[in-house]
């Protein structure tokens, strides 16, 4: 059953909406003495969260293959299309995150001057709502592909379909029906000099708004590497660990396996997801992640990963922009490279449940 979300902005927007059994509203990154002094919940539970990599929504202005891209395939199928194969894991968790990679705008704006530029209309957020995703990540390398007028687009969008989003300047925080809280902070390239200032303010802020957990979603990496960490993900981790419960990564446009950091697990790269930037991607593998989060009175003592393994297409030719859950020797296959890629074992494939690693909070196994 999907719960309640806050989001944290830098500035304070009067908008609210209804998600599930809670509301969805906006507060100021210097939060009020109400949000601070509460009292700390006492919650005995588990919380599952999703995660899902890159997803791009829309394309390159103009499009090279106009028959065959994203906009063509909604146009098509509609804009329950995408998400259609996944929703047997985002509509039974709590939350579910995807990094939202591109711009989403109804305007003909000026482009940054890079070698690809994504964008789709702002009817998308449908896509996201349809799919079960109330969360997004705007710490990416193409969210200014637009520059700051695309970027401005694309968060009233989602703010306006009641999509919660976190991103460089702005964490998140999730909150369930008993008050347990969960934060979120994104990043972006690498955590240097005042980004780093900024991330540690941030998740300080977070602890202090009684959040029992915080996680850090990367999006950071070599291109096509499958061999982590670059000096980047090693910087990254190595500043975002001490801050954090988990890190999950993207931006490789690969799977990428995981480690265990100081008693933290990483998660280097899902790969993609729903990705309208690319016809063709070099790699149809990928990853869905399940993290299941487990409490006692209030506090986080174990968390267990379930590792989905997916391919970006539900069509054995092209990229048709719908994900299918893989199975079988094919589930295996990419478990395989996930091994292979830090030396990690995911565990063995599950039908029911994926692959499944837990991690004691305190242990550094």
């Amino acid at each position: 059953m999907k719960k309640c979300c806050f989001f944290l902005s830098l500035m304070l927007l009067l908008s609210s909406c209804a998600l599930g059994e809670g509301t969805l509203r906006t507060v100021s990154v210097e939060p009020s003495g109400e949000d601070l002094l509460r009292p700390a919940s006492e919650y005995t539970g588990e919380v599952r969260v999703t995660f899902l990599g890159d997803c791009t929504l829309g394309g390159e202005s103009p499009s090279r293959y106009p028959k065959i891209d994203f906009a063509a395939r909604i146009a098509e199928n509609g804009p329950d299309f995408p998400f259609r194969e996944l929703k047997q894991l985002t509509e039974q968790d709590d939350l579910t995150v995807a990094n939202l990679e591109g711009v989403l705008t109804d305007r003909k704006l000026k482009k940054e001057k890079k070698k690809y530029n994504f964008s789709g209309p702002t009817a998308y957020t449908e896509i996201l709502k349809l799919g079960s995703v109330e969360c997004v990540t705007l710490a990416n390398n193409h969210t200014m592909d637009y520059k700051k007028e695309g970027y401005a687009d694309t968060k009233e969008a989602l703010d306006a379909a009641g999509i919660c989003w976190f991103a460089a300047e702005a964490p998140a925080v999730w909150e369930n029906s008993e008050g347990l809280r969960i934060g979120f902070l994104g990043v972006n390239g690498n955590l240097s000099g005042n980004r780093y200032n900024q991330f540690k303010k941030q998740a300080e802020l977070l602890r202090e708004m009684g959040c029992a957990a915080v996680i850090t979603v990367m999006h950071a990496g070599t291109e096509y590497s499958t061999e982590p960490p670059d000096s980047y993900q090693r910087q990254i981790t190595n500043r975002a660990v001490p801050l954090s419960d988990l890190i999950v990564g993207h931006h490789p446009h690969v799977v990428q396996g995981y480690t265990v950091l100081q008693g933290v697990p990483v998660v280097y790269s899902l790969g993609n997801c729903v990705f309208g930037g690319n016809t063709r991607p070099k790699d149809l593998d990928a990853l869905a992640l399940q993290a299941v989060l487990h409490f006692t009175g209030g506090a986080l003592d174990r968390v267990d990963l379930h590792f989905y393994p997916i391919s970006v297409t539900s069509d054995s030719h092209y990229n048709n922009y719908s994900p299918r859950l893989l199975s079988g020797t094919d589930a295996e296959r990419v478990l395989k490279k996930m091994k292979q890629s830090t030396g990690y074992d995911p565990g063995a494939w599950n039908d029911a449940e994926g692959a499944v690693v837990s991690f004691q909070v305190g242990s550094e196994d």
